[in-house]
């Protein structure tokens, strides 16, 4: 397996987030490990051959330090986590910032839209994307609010729009595109550089997993462009929990496997 979507955070920041959580929901993640060596030990002990972490500049004045601290973090790791790294567009230097996190060892970017505060289709992006693109490196977005809250279609418009402009662009899409599932895989007809995966869909008491009723079909027959990812270990139940409902499917064994594994080993450049 390769988990394309996890999240390590420097621990000041680690320690906010948590206080979020257990503030503003009621997840029970406490228990959850947050030193990067010992979430990647979990991941390891799953059967993880790689995986993909993210943080993200909340604000402006930080994102510069936080990357440096992803492709630090990655090092330590021994490259077995792979770090996305982050942009704030009010800061005078974003894209200078993204080119030095790209030269350090980060392989693509994260985007949050609810916690950054910004649109993925904000202009100001537009450079970034392009920067992006020539490394043929890959944009992982958080869409709206989820699974707070999403108004329909707004955030498929924005991907949309993004993708007009810079076709050779690849998008995953968090959270299978919940509520808009169908939609994205409609859109996929038009951007083959459009992509959505797993987090917090599918395993059985994941909080979106309204989105995994109805699409078999359309999974198999796109399976090419849906990624495993967990959010991990930001989730409110065991690690194991997104891949043994991926496999609960029913989905054909090539269909698992791309899903898993090969998707993110062709999206990541791997030999």
């Amino acid at each position: 397996m390769i988990d394309l979507h996890t999240h390590l955070h420097p621990p000041r920041l680690f320690a906010a987030i948590r206080r979020w959580f257990a503030h503003h929901s009621d997840w029970d993640i406490a228990g959850q490990p947050t030193e990067p060596h010992d979430v990647a030990a979990i991941l390891r002990a799953a059967g993880v051959e790689r995986f993909v972490f993210c943080s993200y500049a909340h604000k402006t004045g930080m994102a510069r330090e936080l990357n440096a601290w992803l492709a630090e973090t990655s090092r330590e790791l021994g490259g077995y986590g792979l770090p996305l790294a982050t942009v704030h567009p009010d800061d005078d230097d974003y894209l200078s910032y993204l080119r030095v996190a790209l030269d350090d060892g980060c392989i693509g970017l994260k985007m949050h839209e609810n916690v950054q505060v910004v649109a993925v289709d904000d202009r100001r992006f537009d450079a970034v994307y392009e920067e992006l693109s020539a490394r043929g490196f890959f944009l992982l977005v958080h869409v709206g609010p989820i699974p707070w809250a999403y108004p329909r279609r707004e955030g498929l418009e924005r991907i949309g729009r993004v993708l007009e402009r810079h076709p050779s662009l690849q998008v995953v899409v968090a959270h299978f595109g919940v509520p808009d599932t169908a939609e994205y895989f409609q859109l996929m007809a038009q951007h083959p550089n459009l992509h959505l995966d797993t987090t917090m869909v599918f395993a059985s008491d994941a909080i979106t997993n309204e989105a995994r009723d109805g699409h078999l079909a359309a999974i198999e027959r796109h399976a090419d462009r849906v990624l495993y990812g967990t959010d991990f270990p930001n989730v409110p139940y065991p690690y194991e929990s997104e891949r043994r409902a991926l496999e609960a499917l029913g989905l054909s064994s090539g269909a698992l496997r791309a899903i898993l594994h090969d998707n993110a080993r062709r999206l990541l450049h791997f030999a």
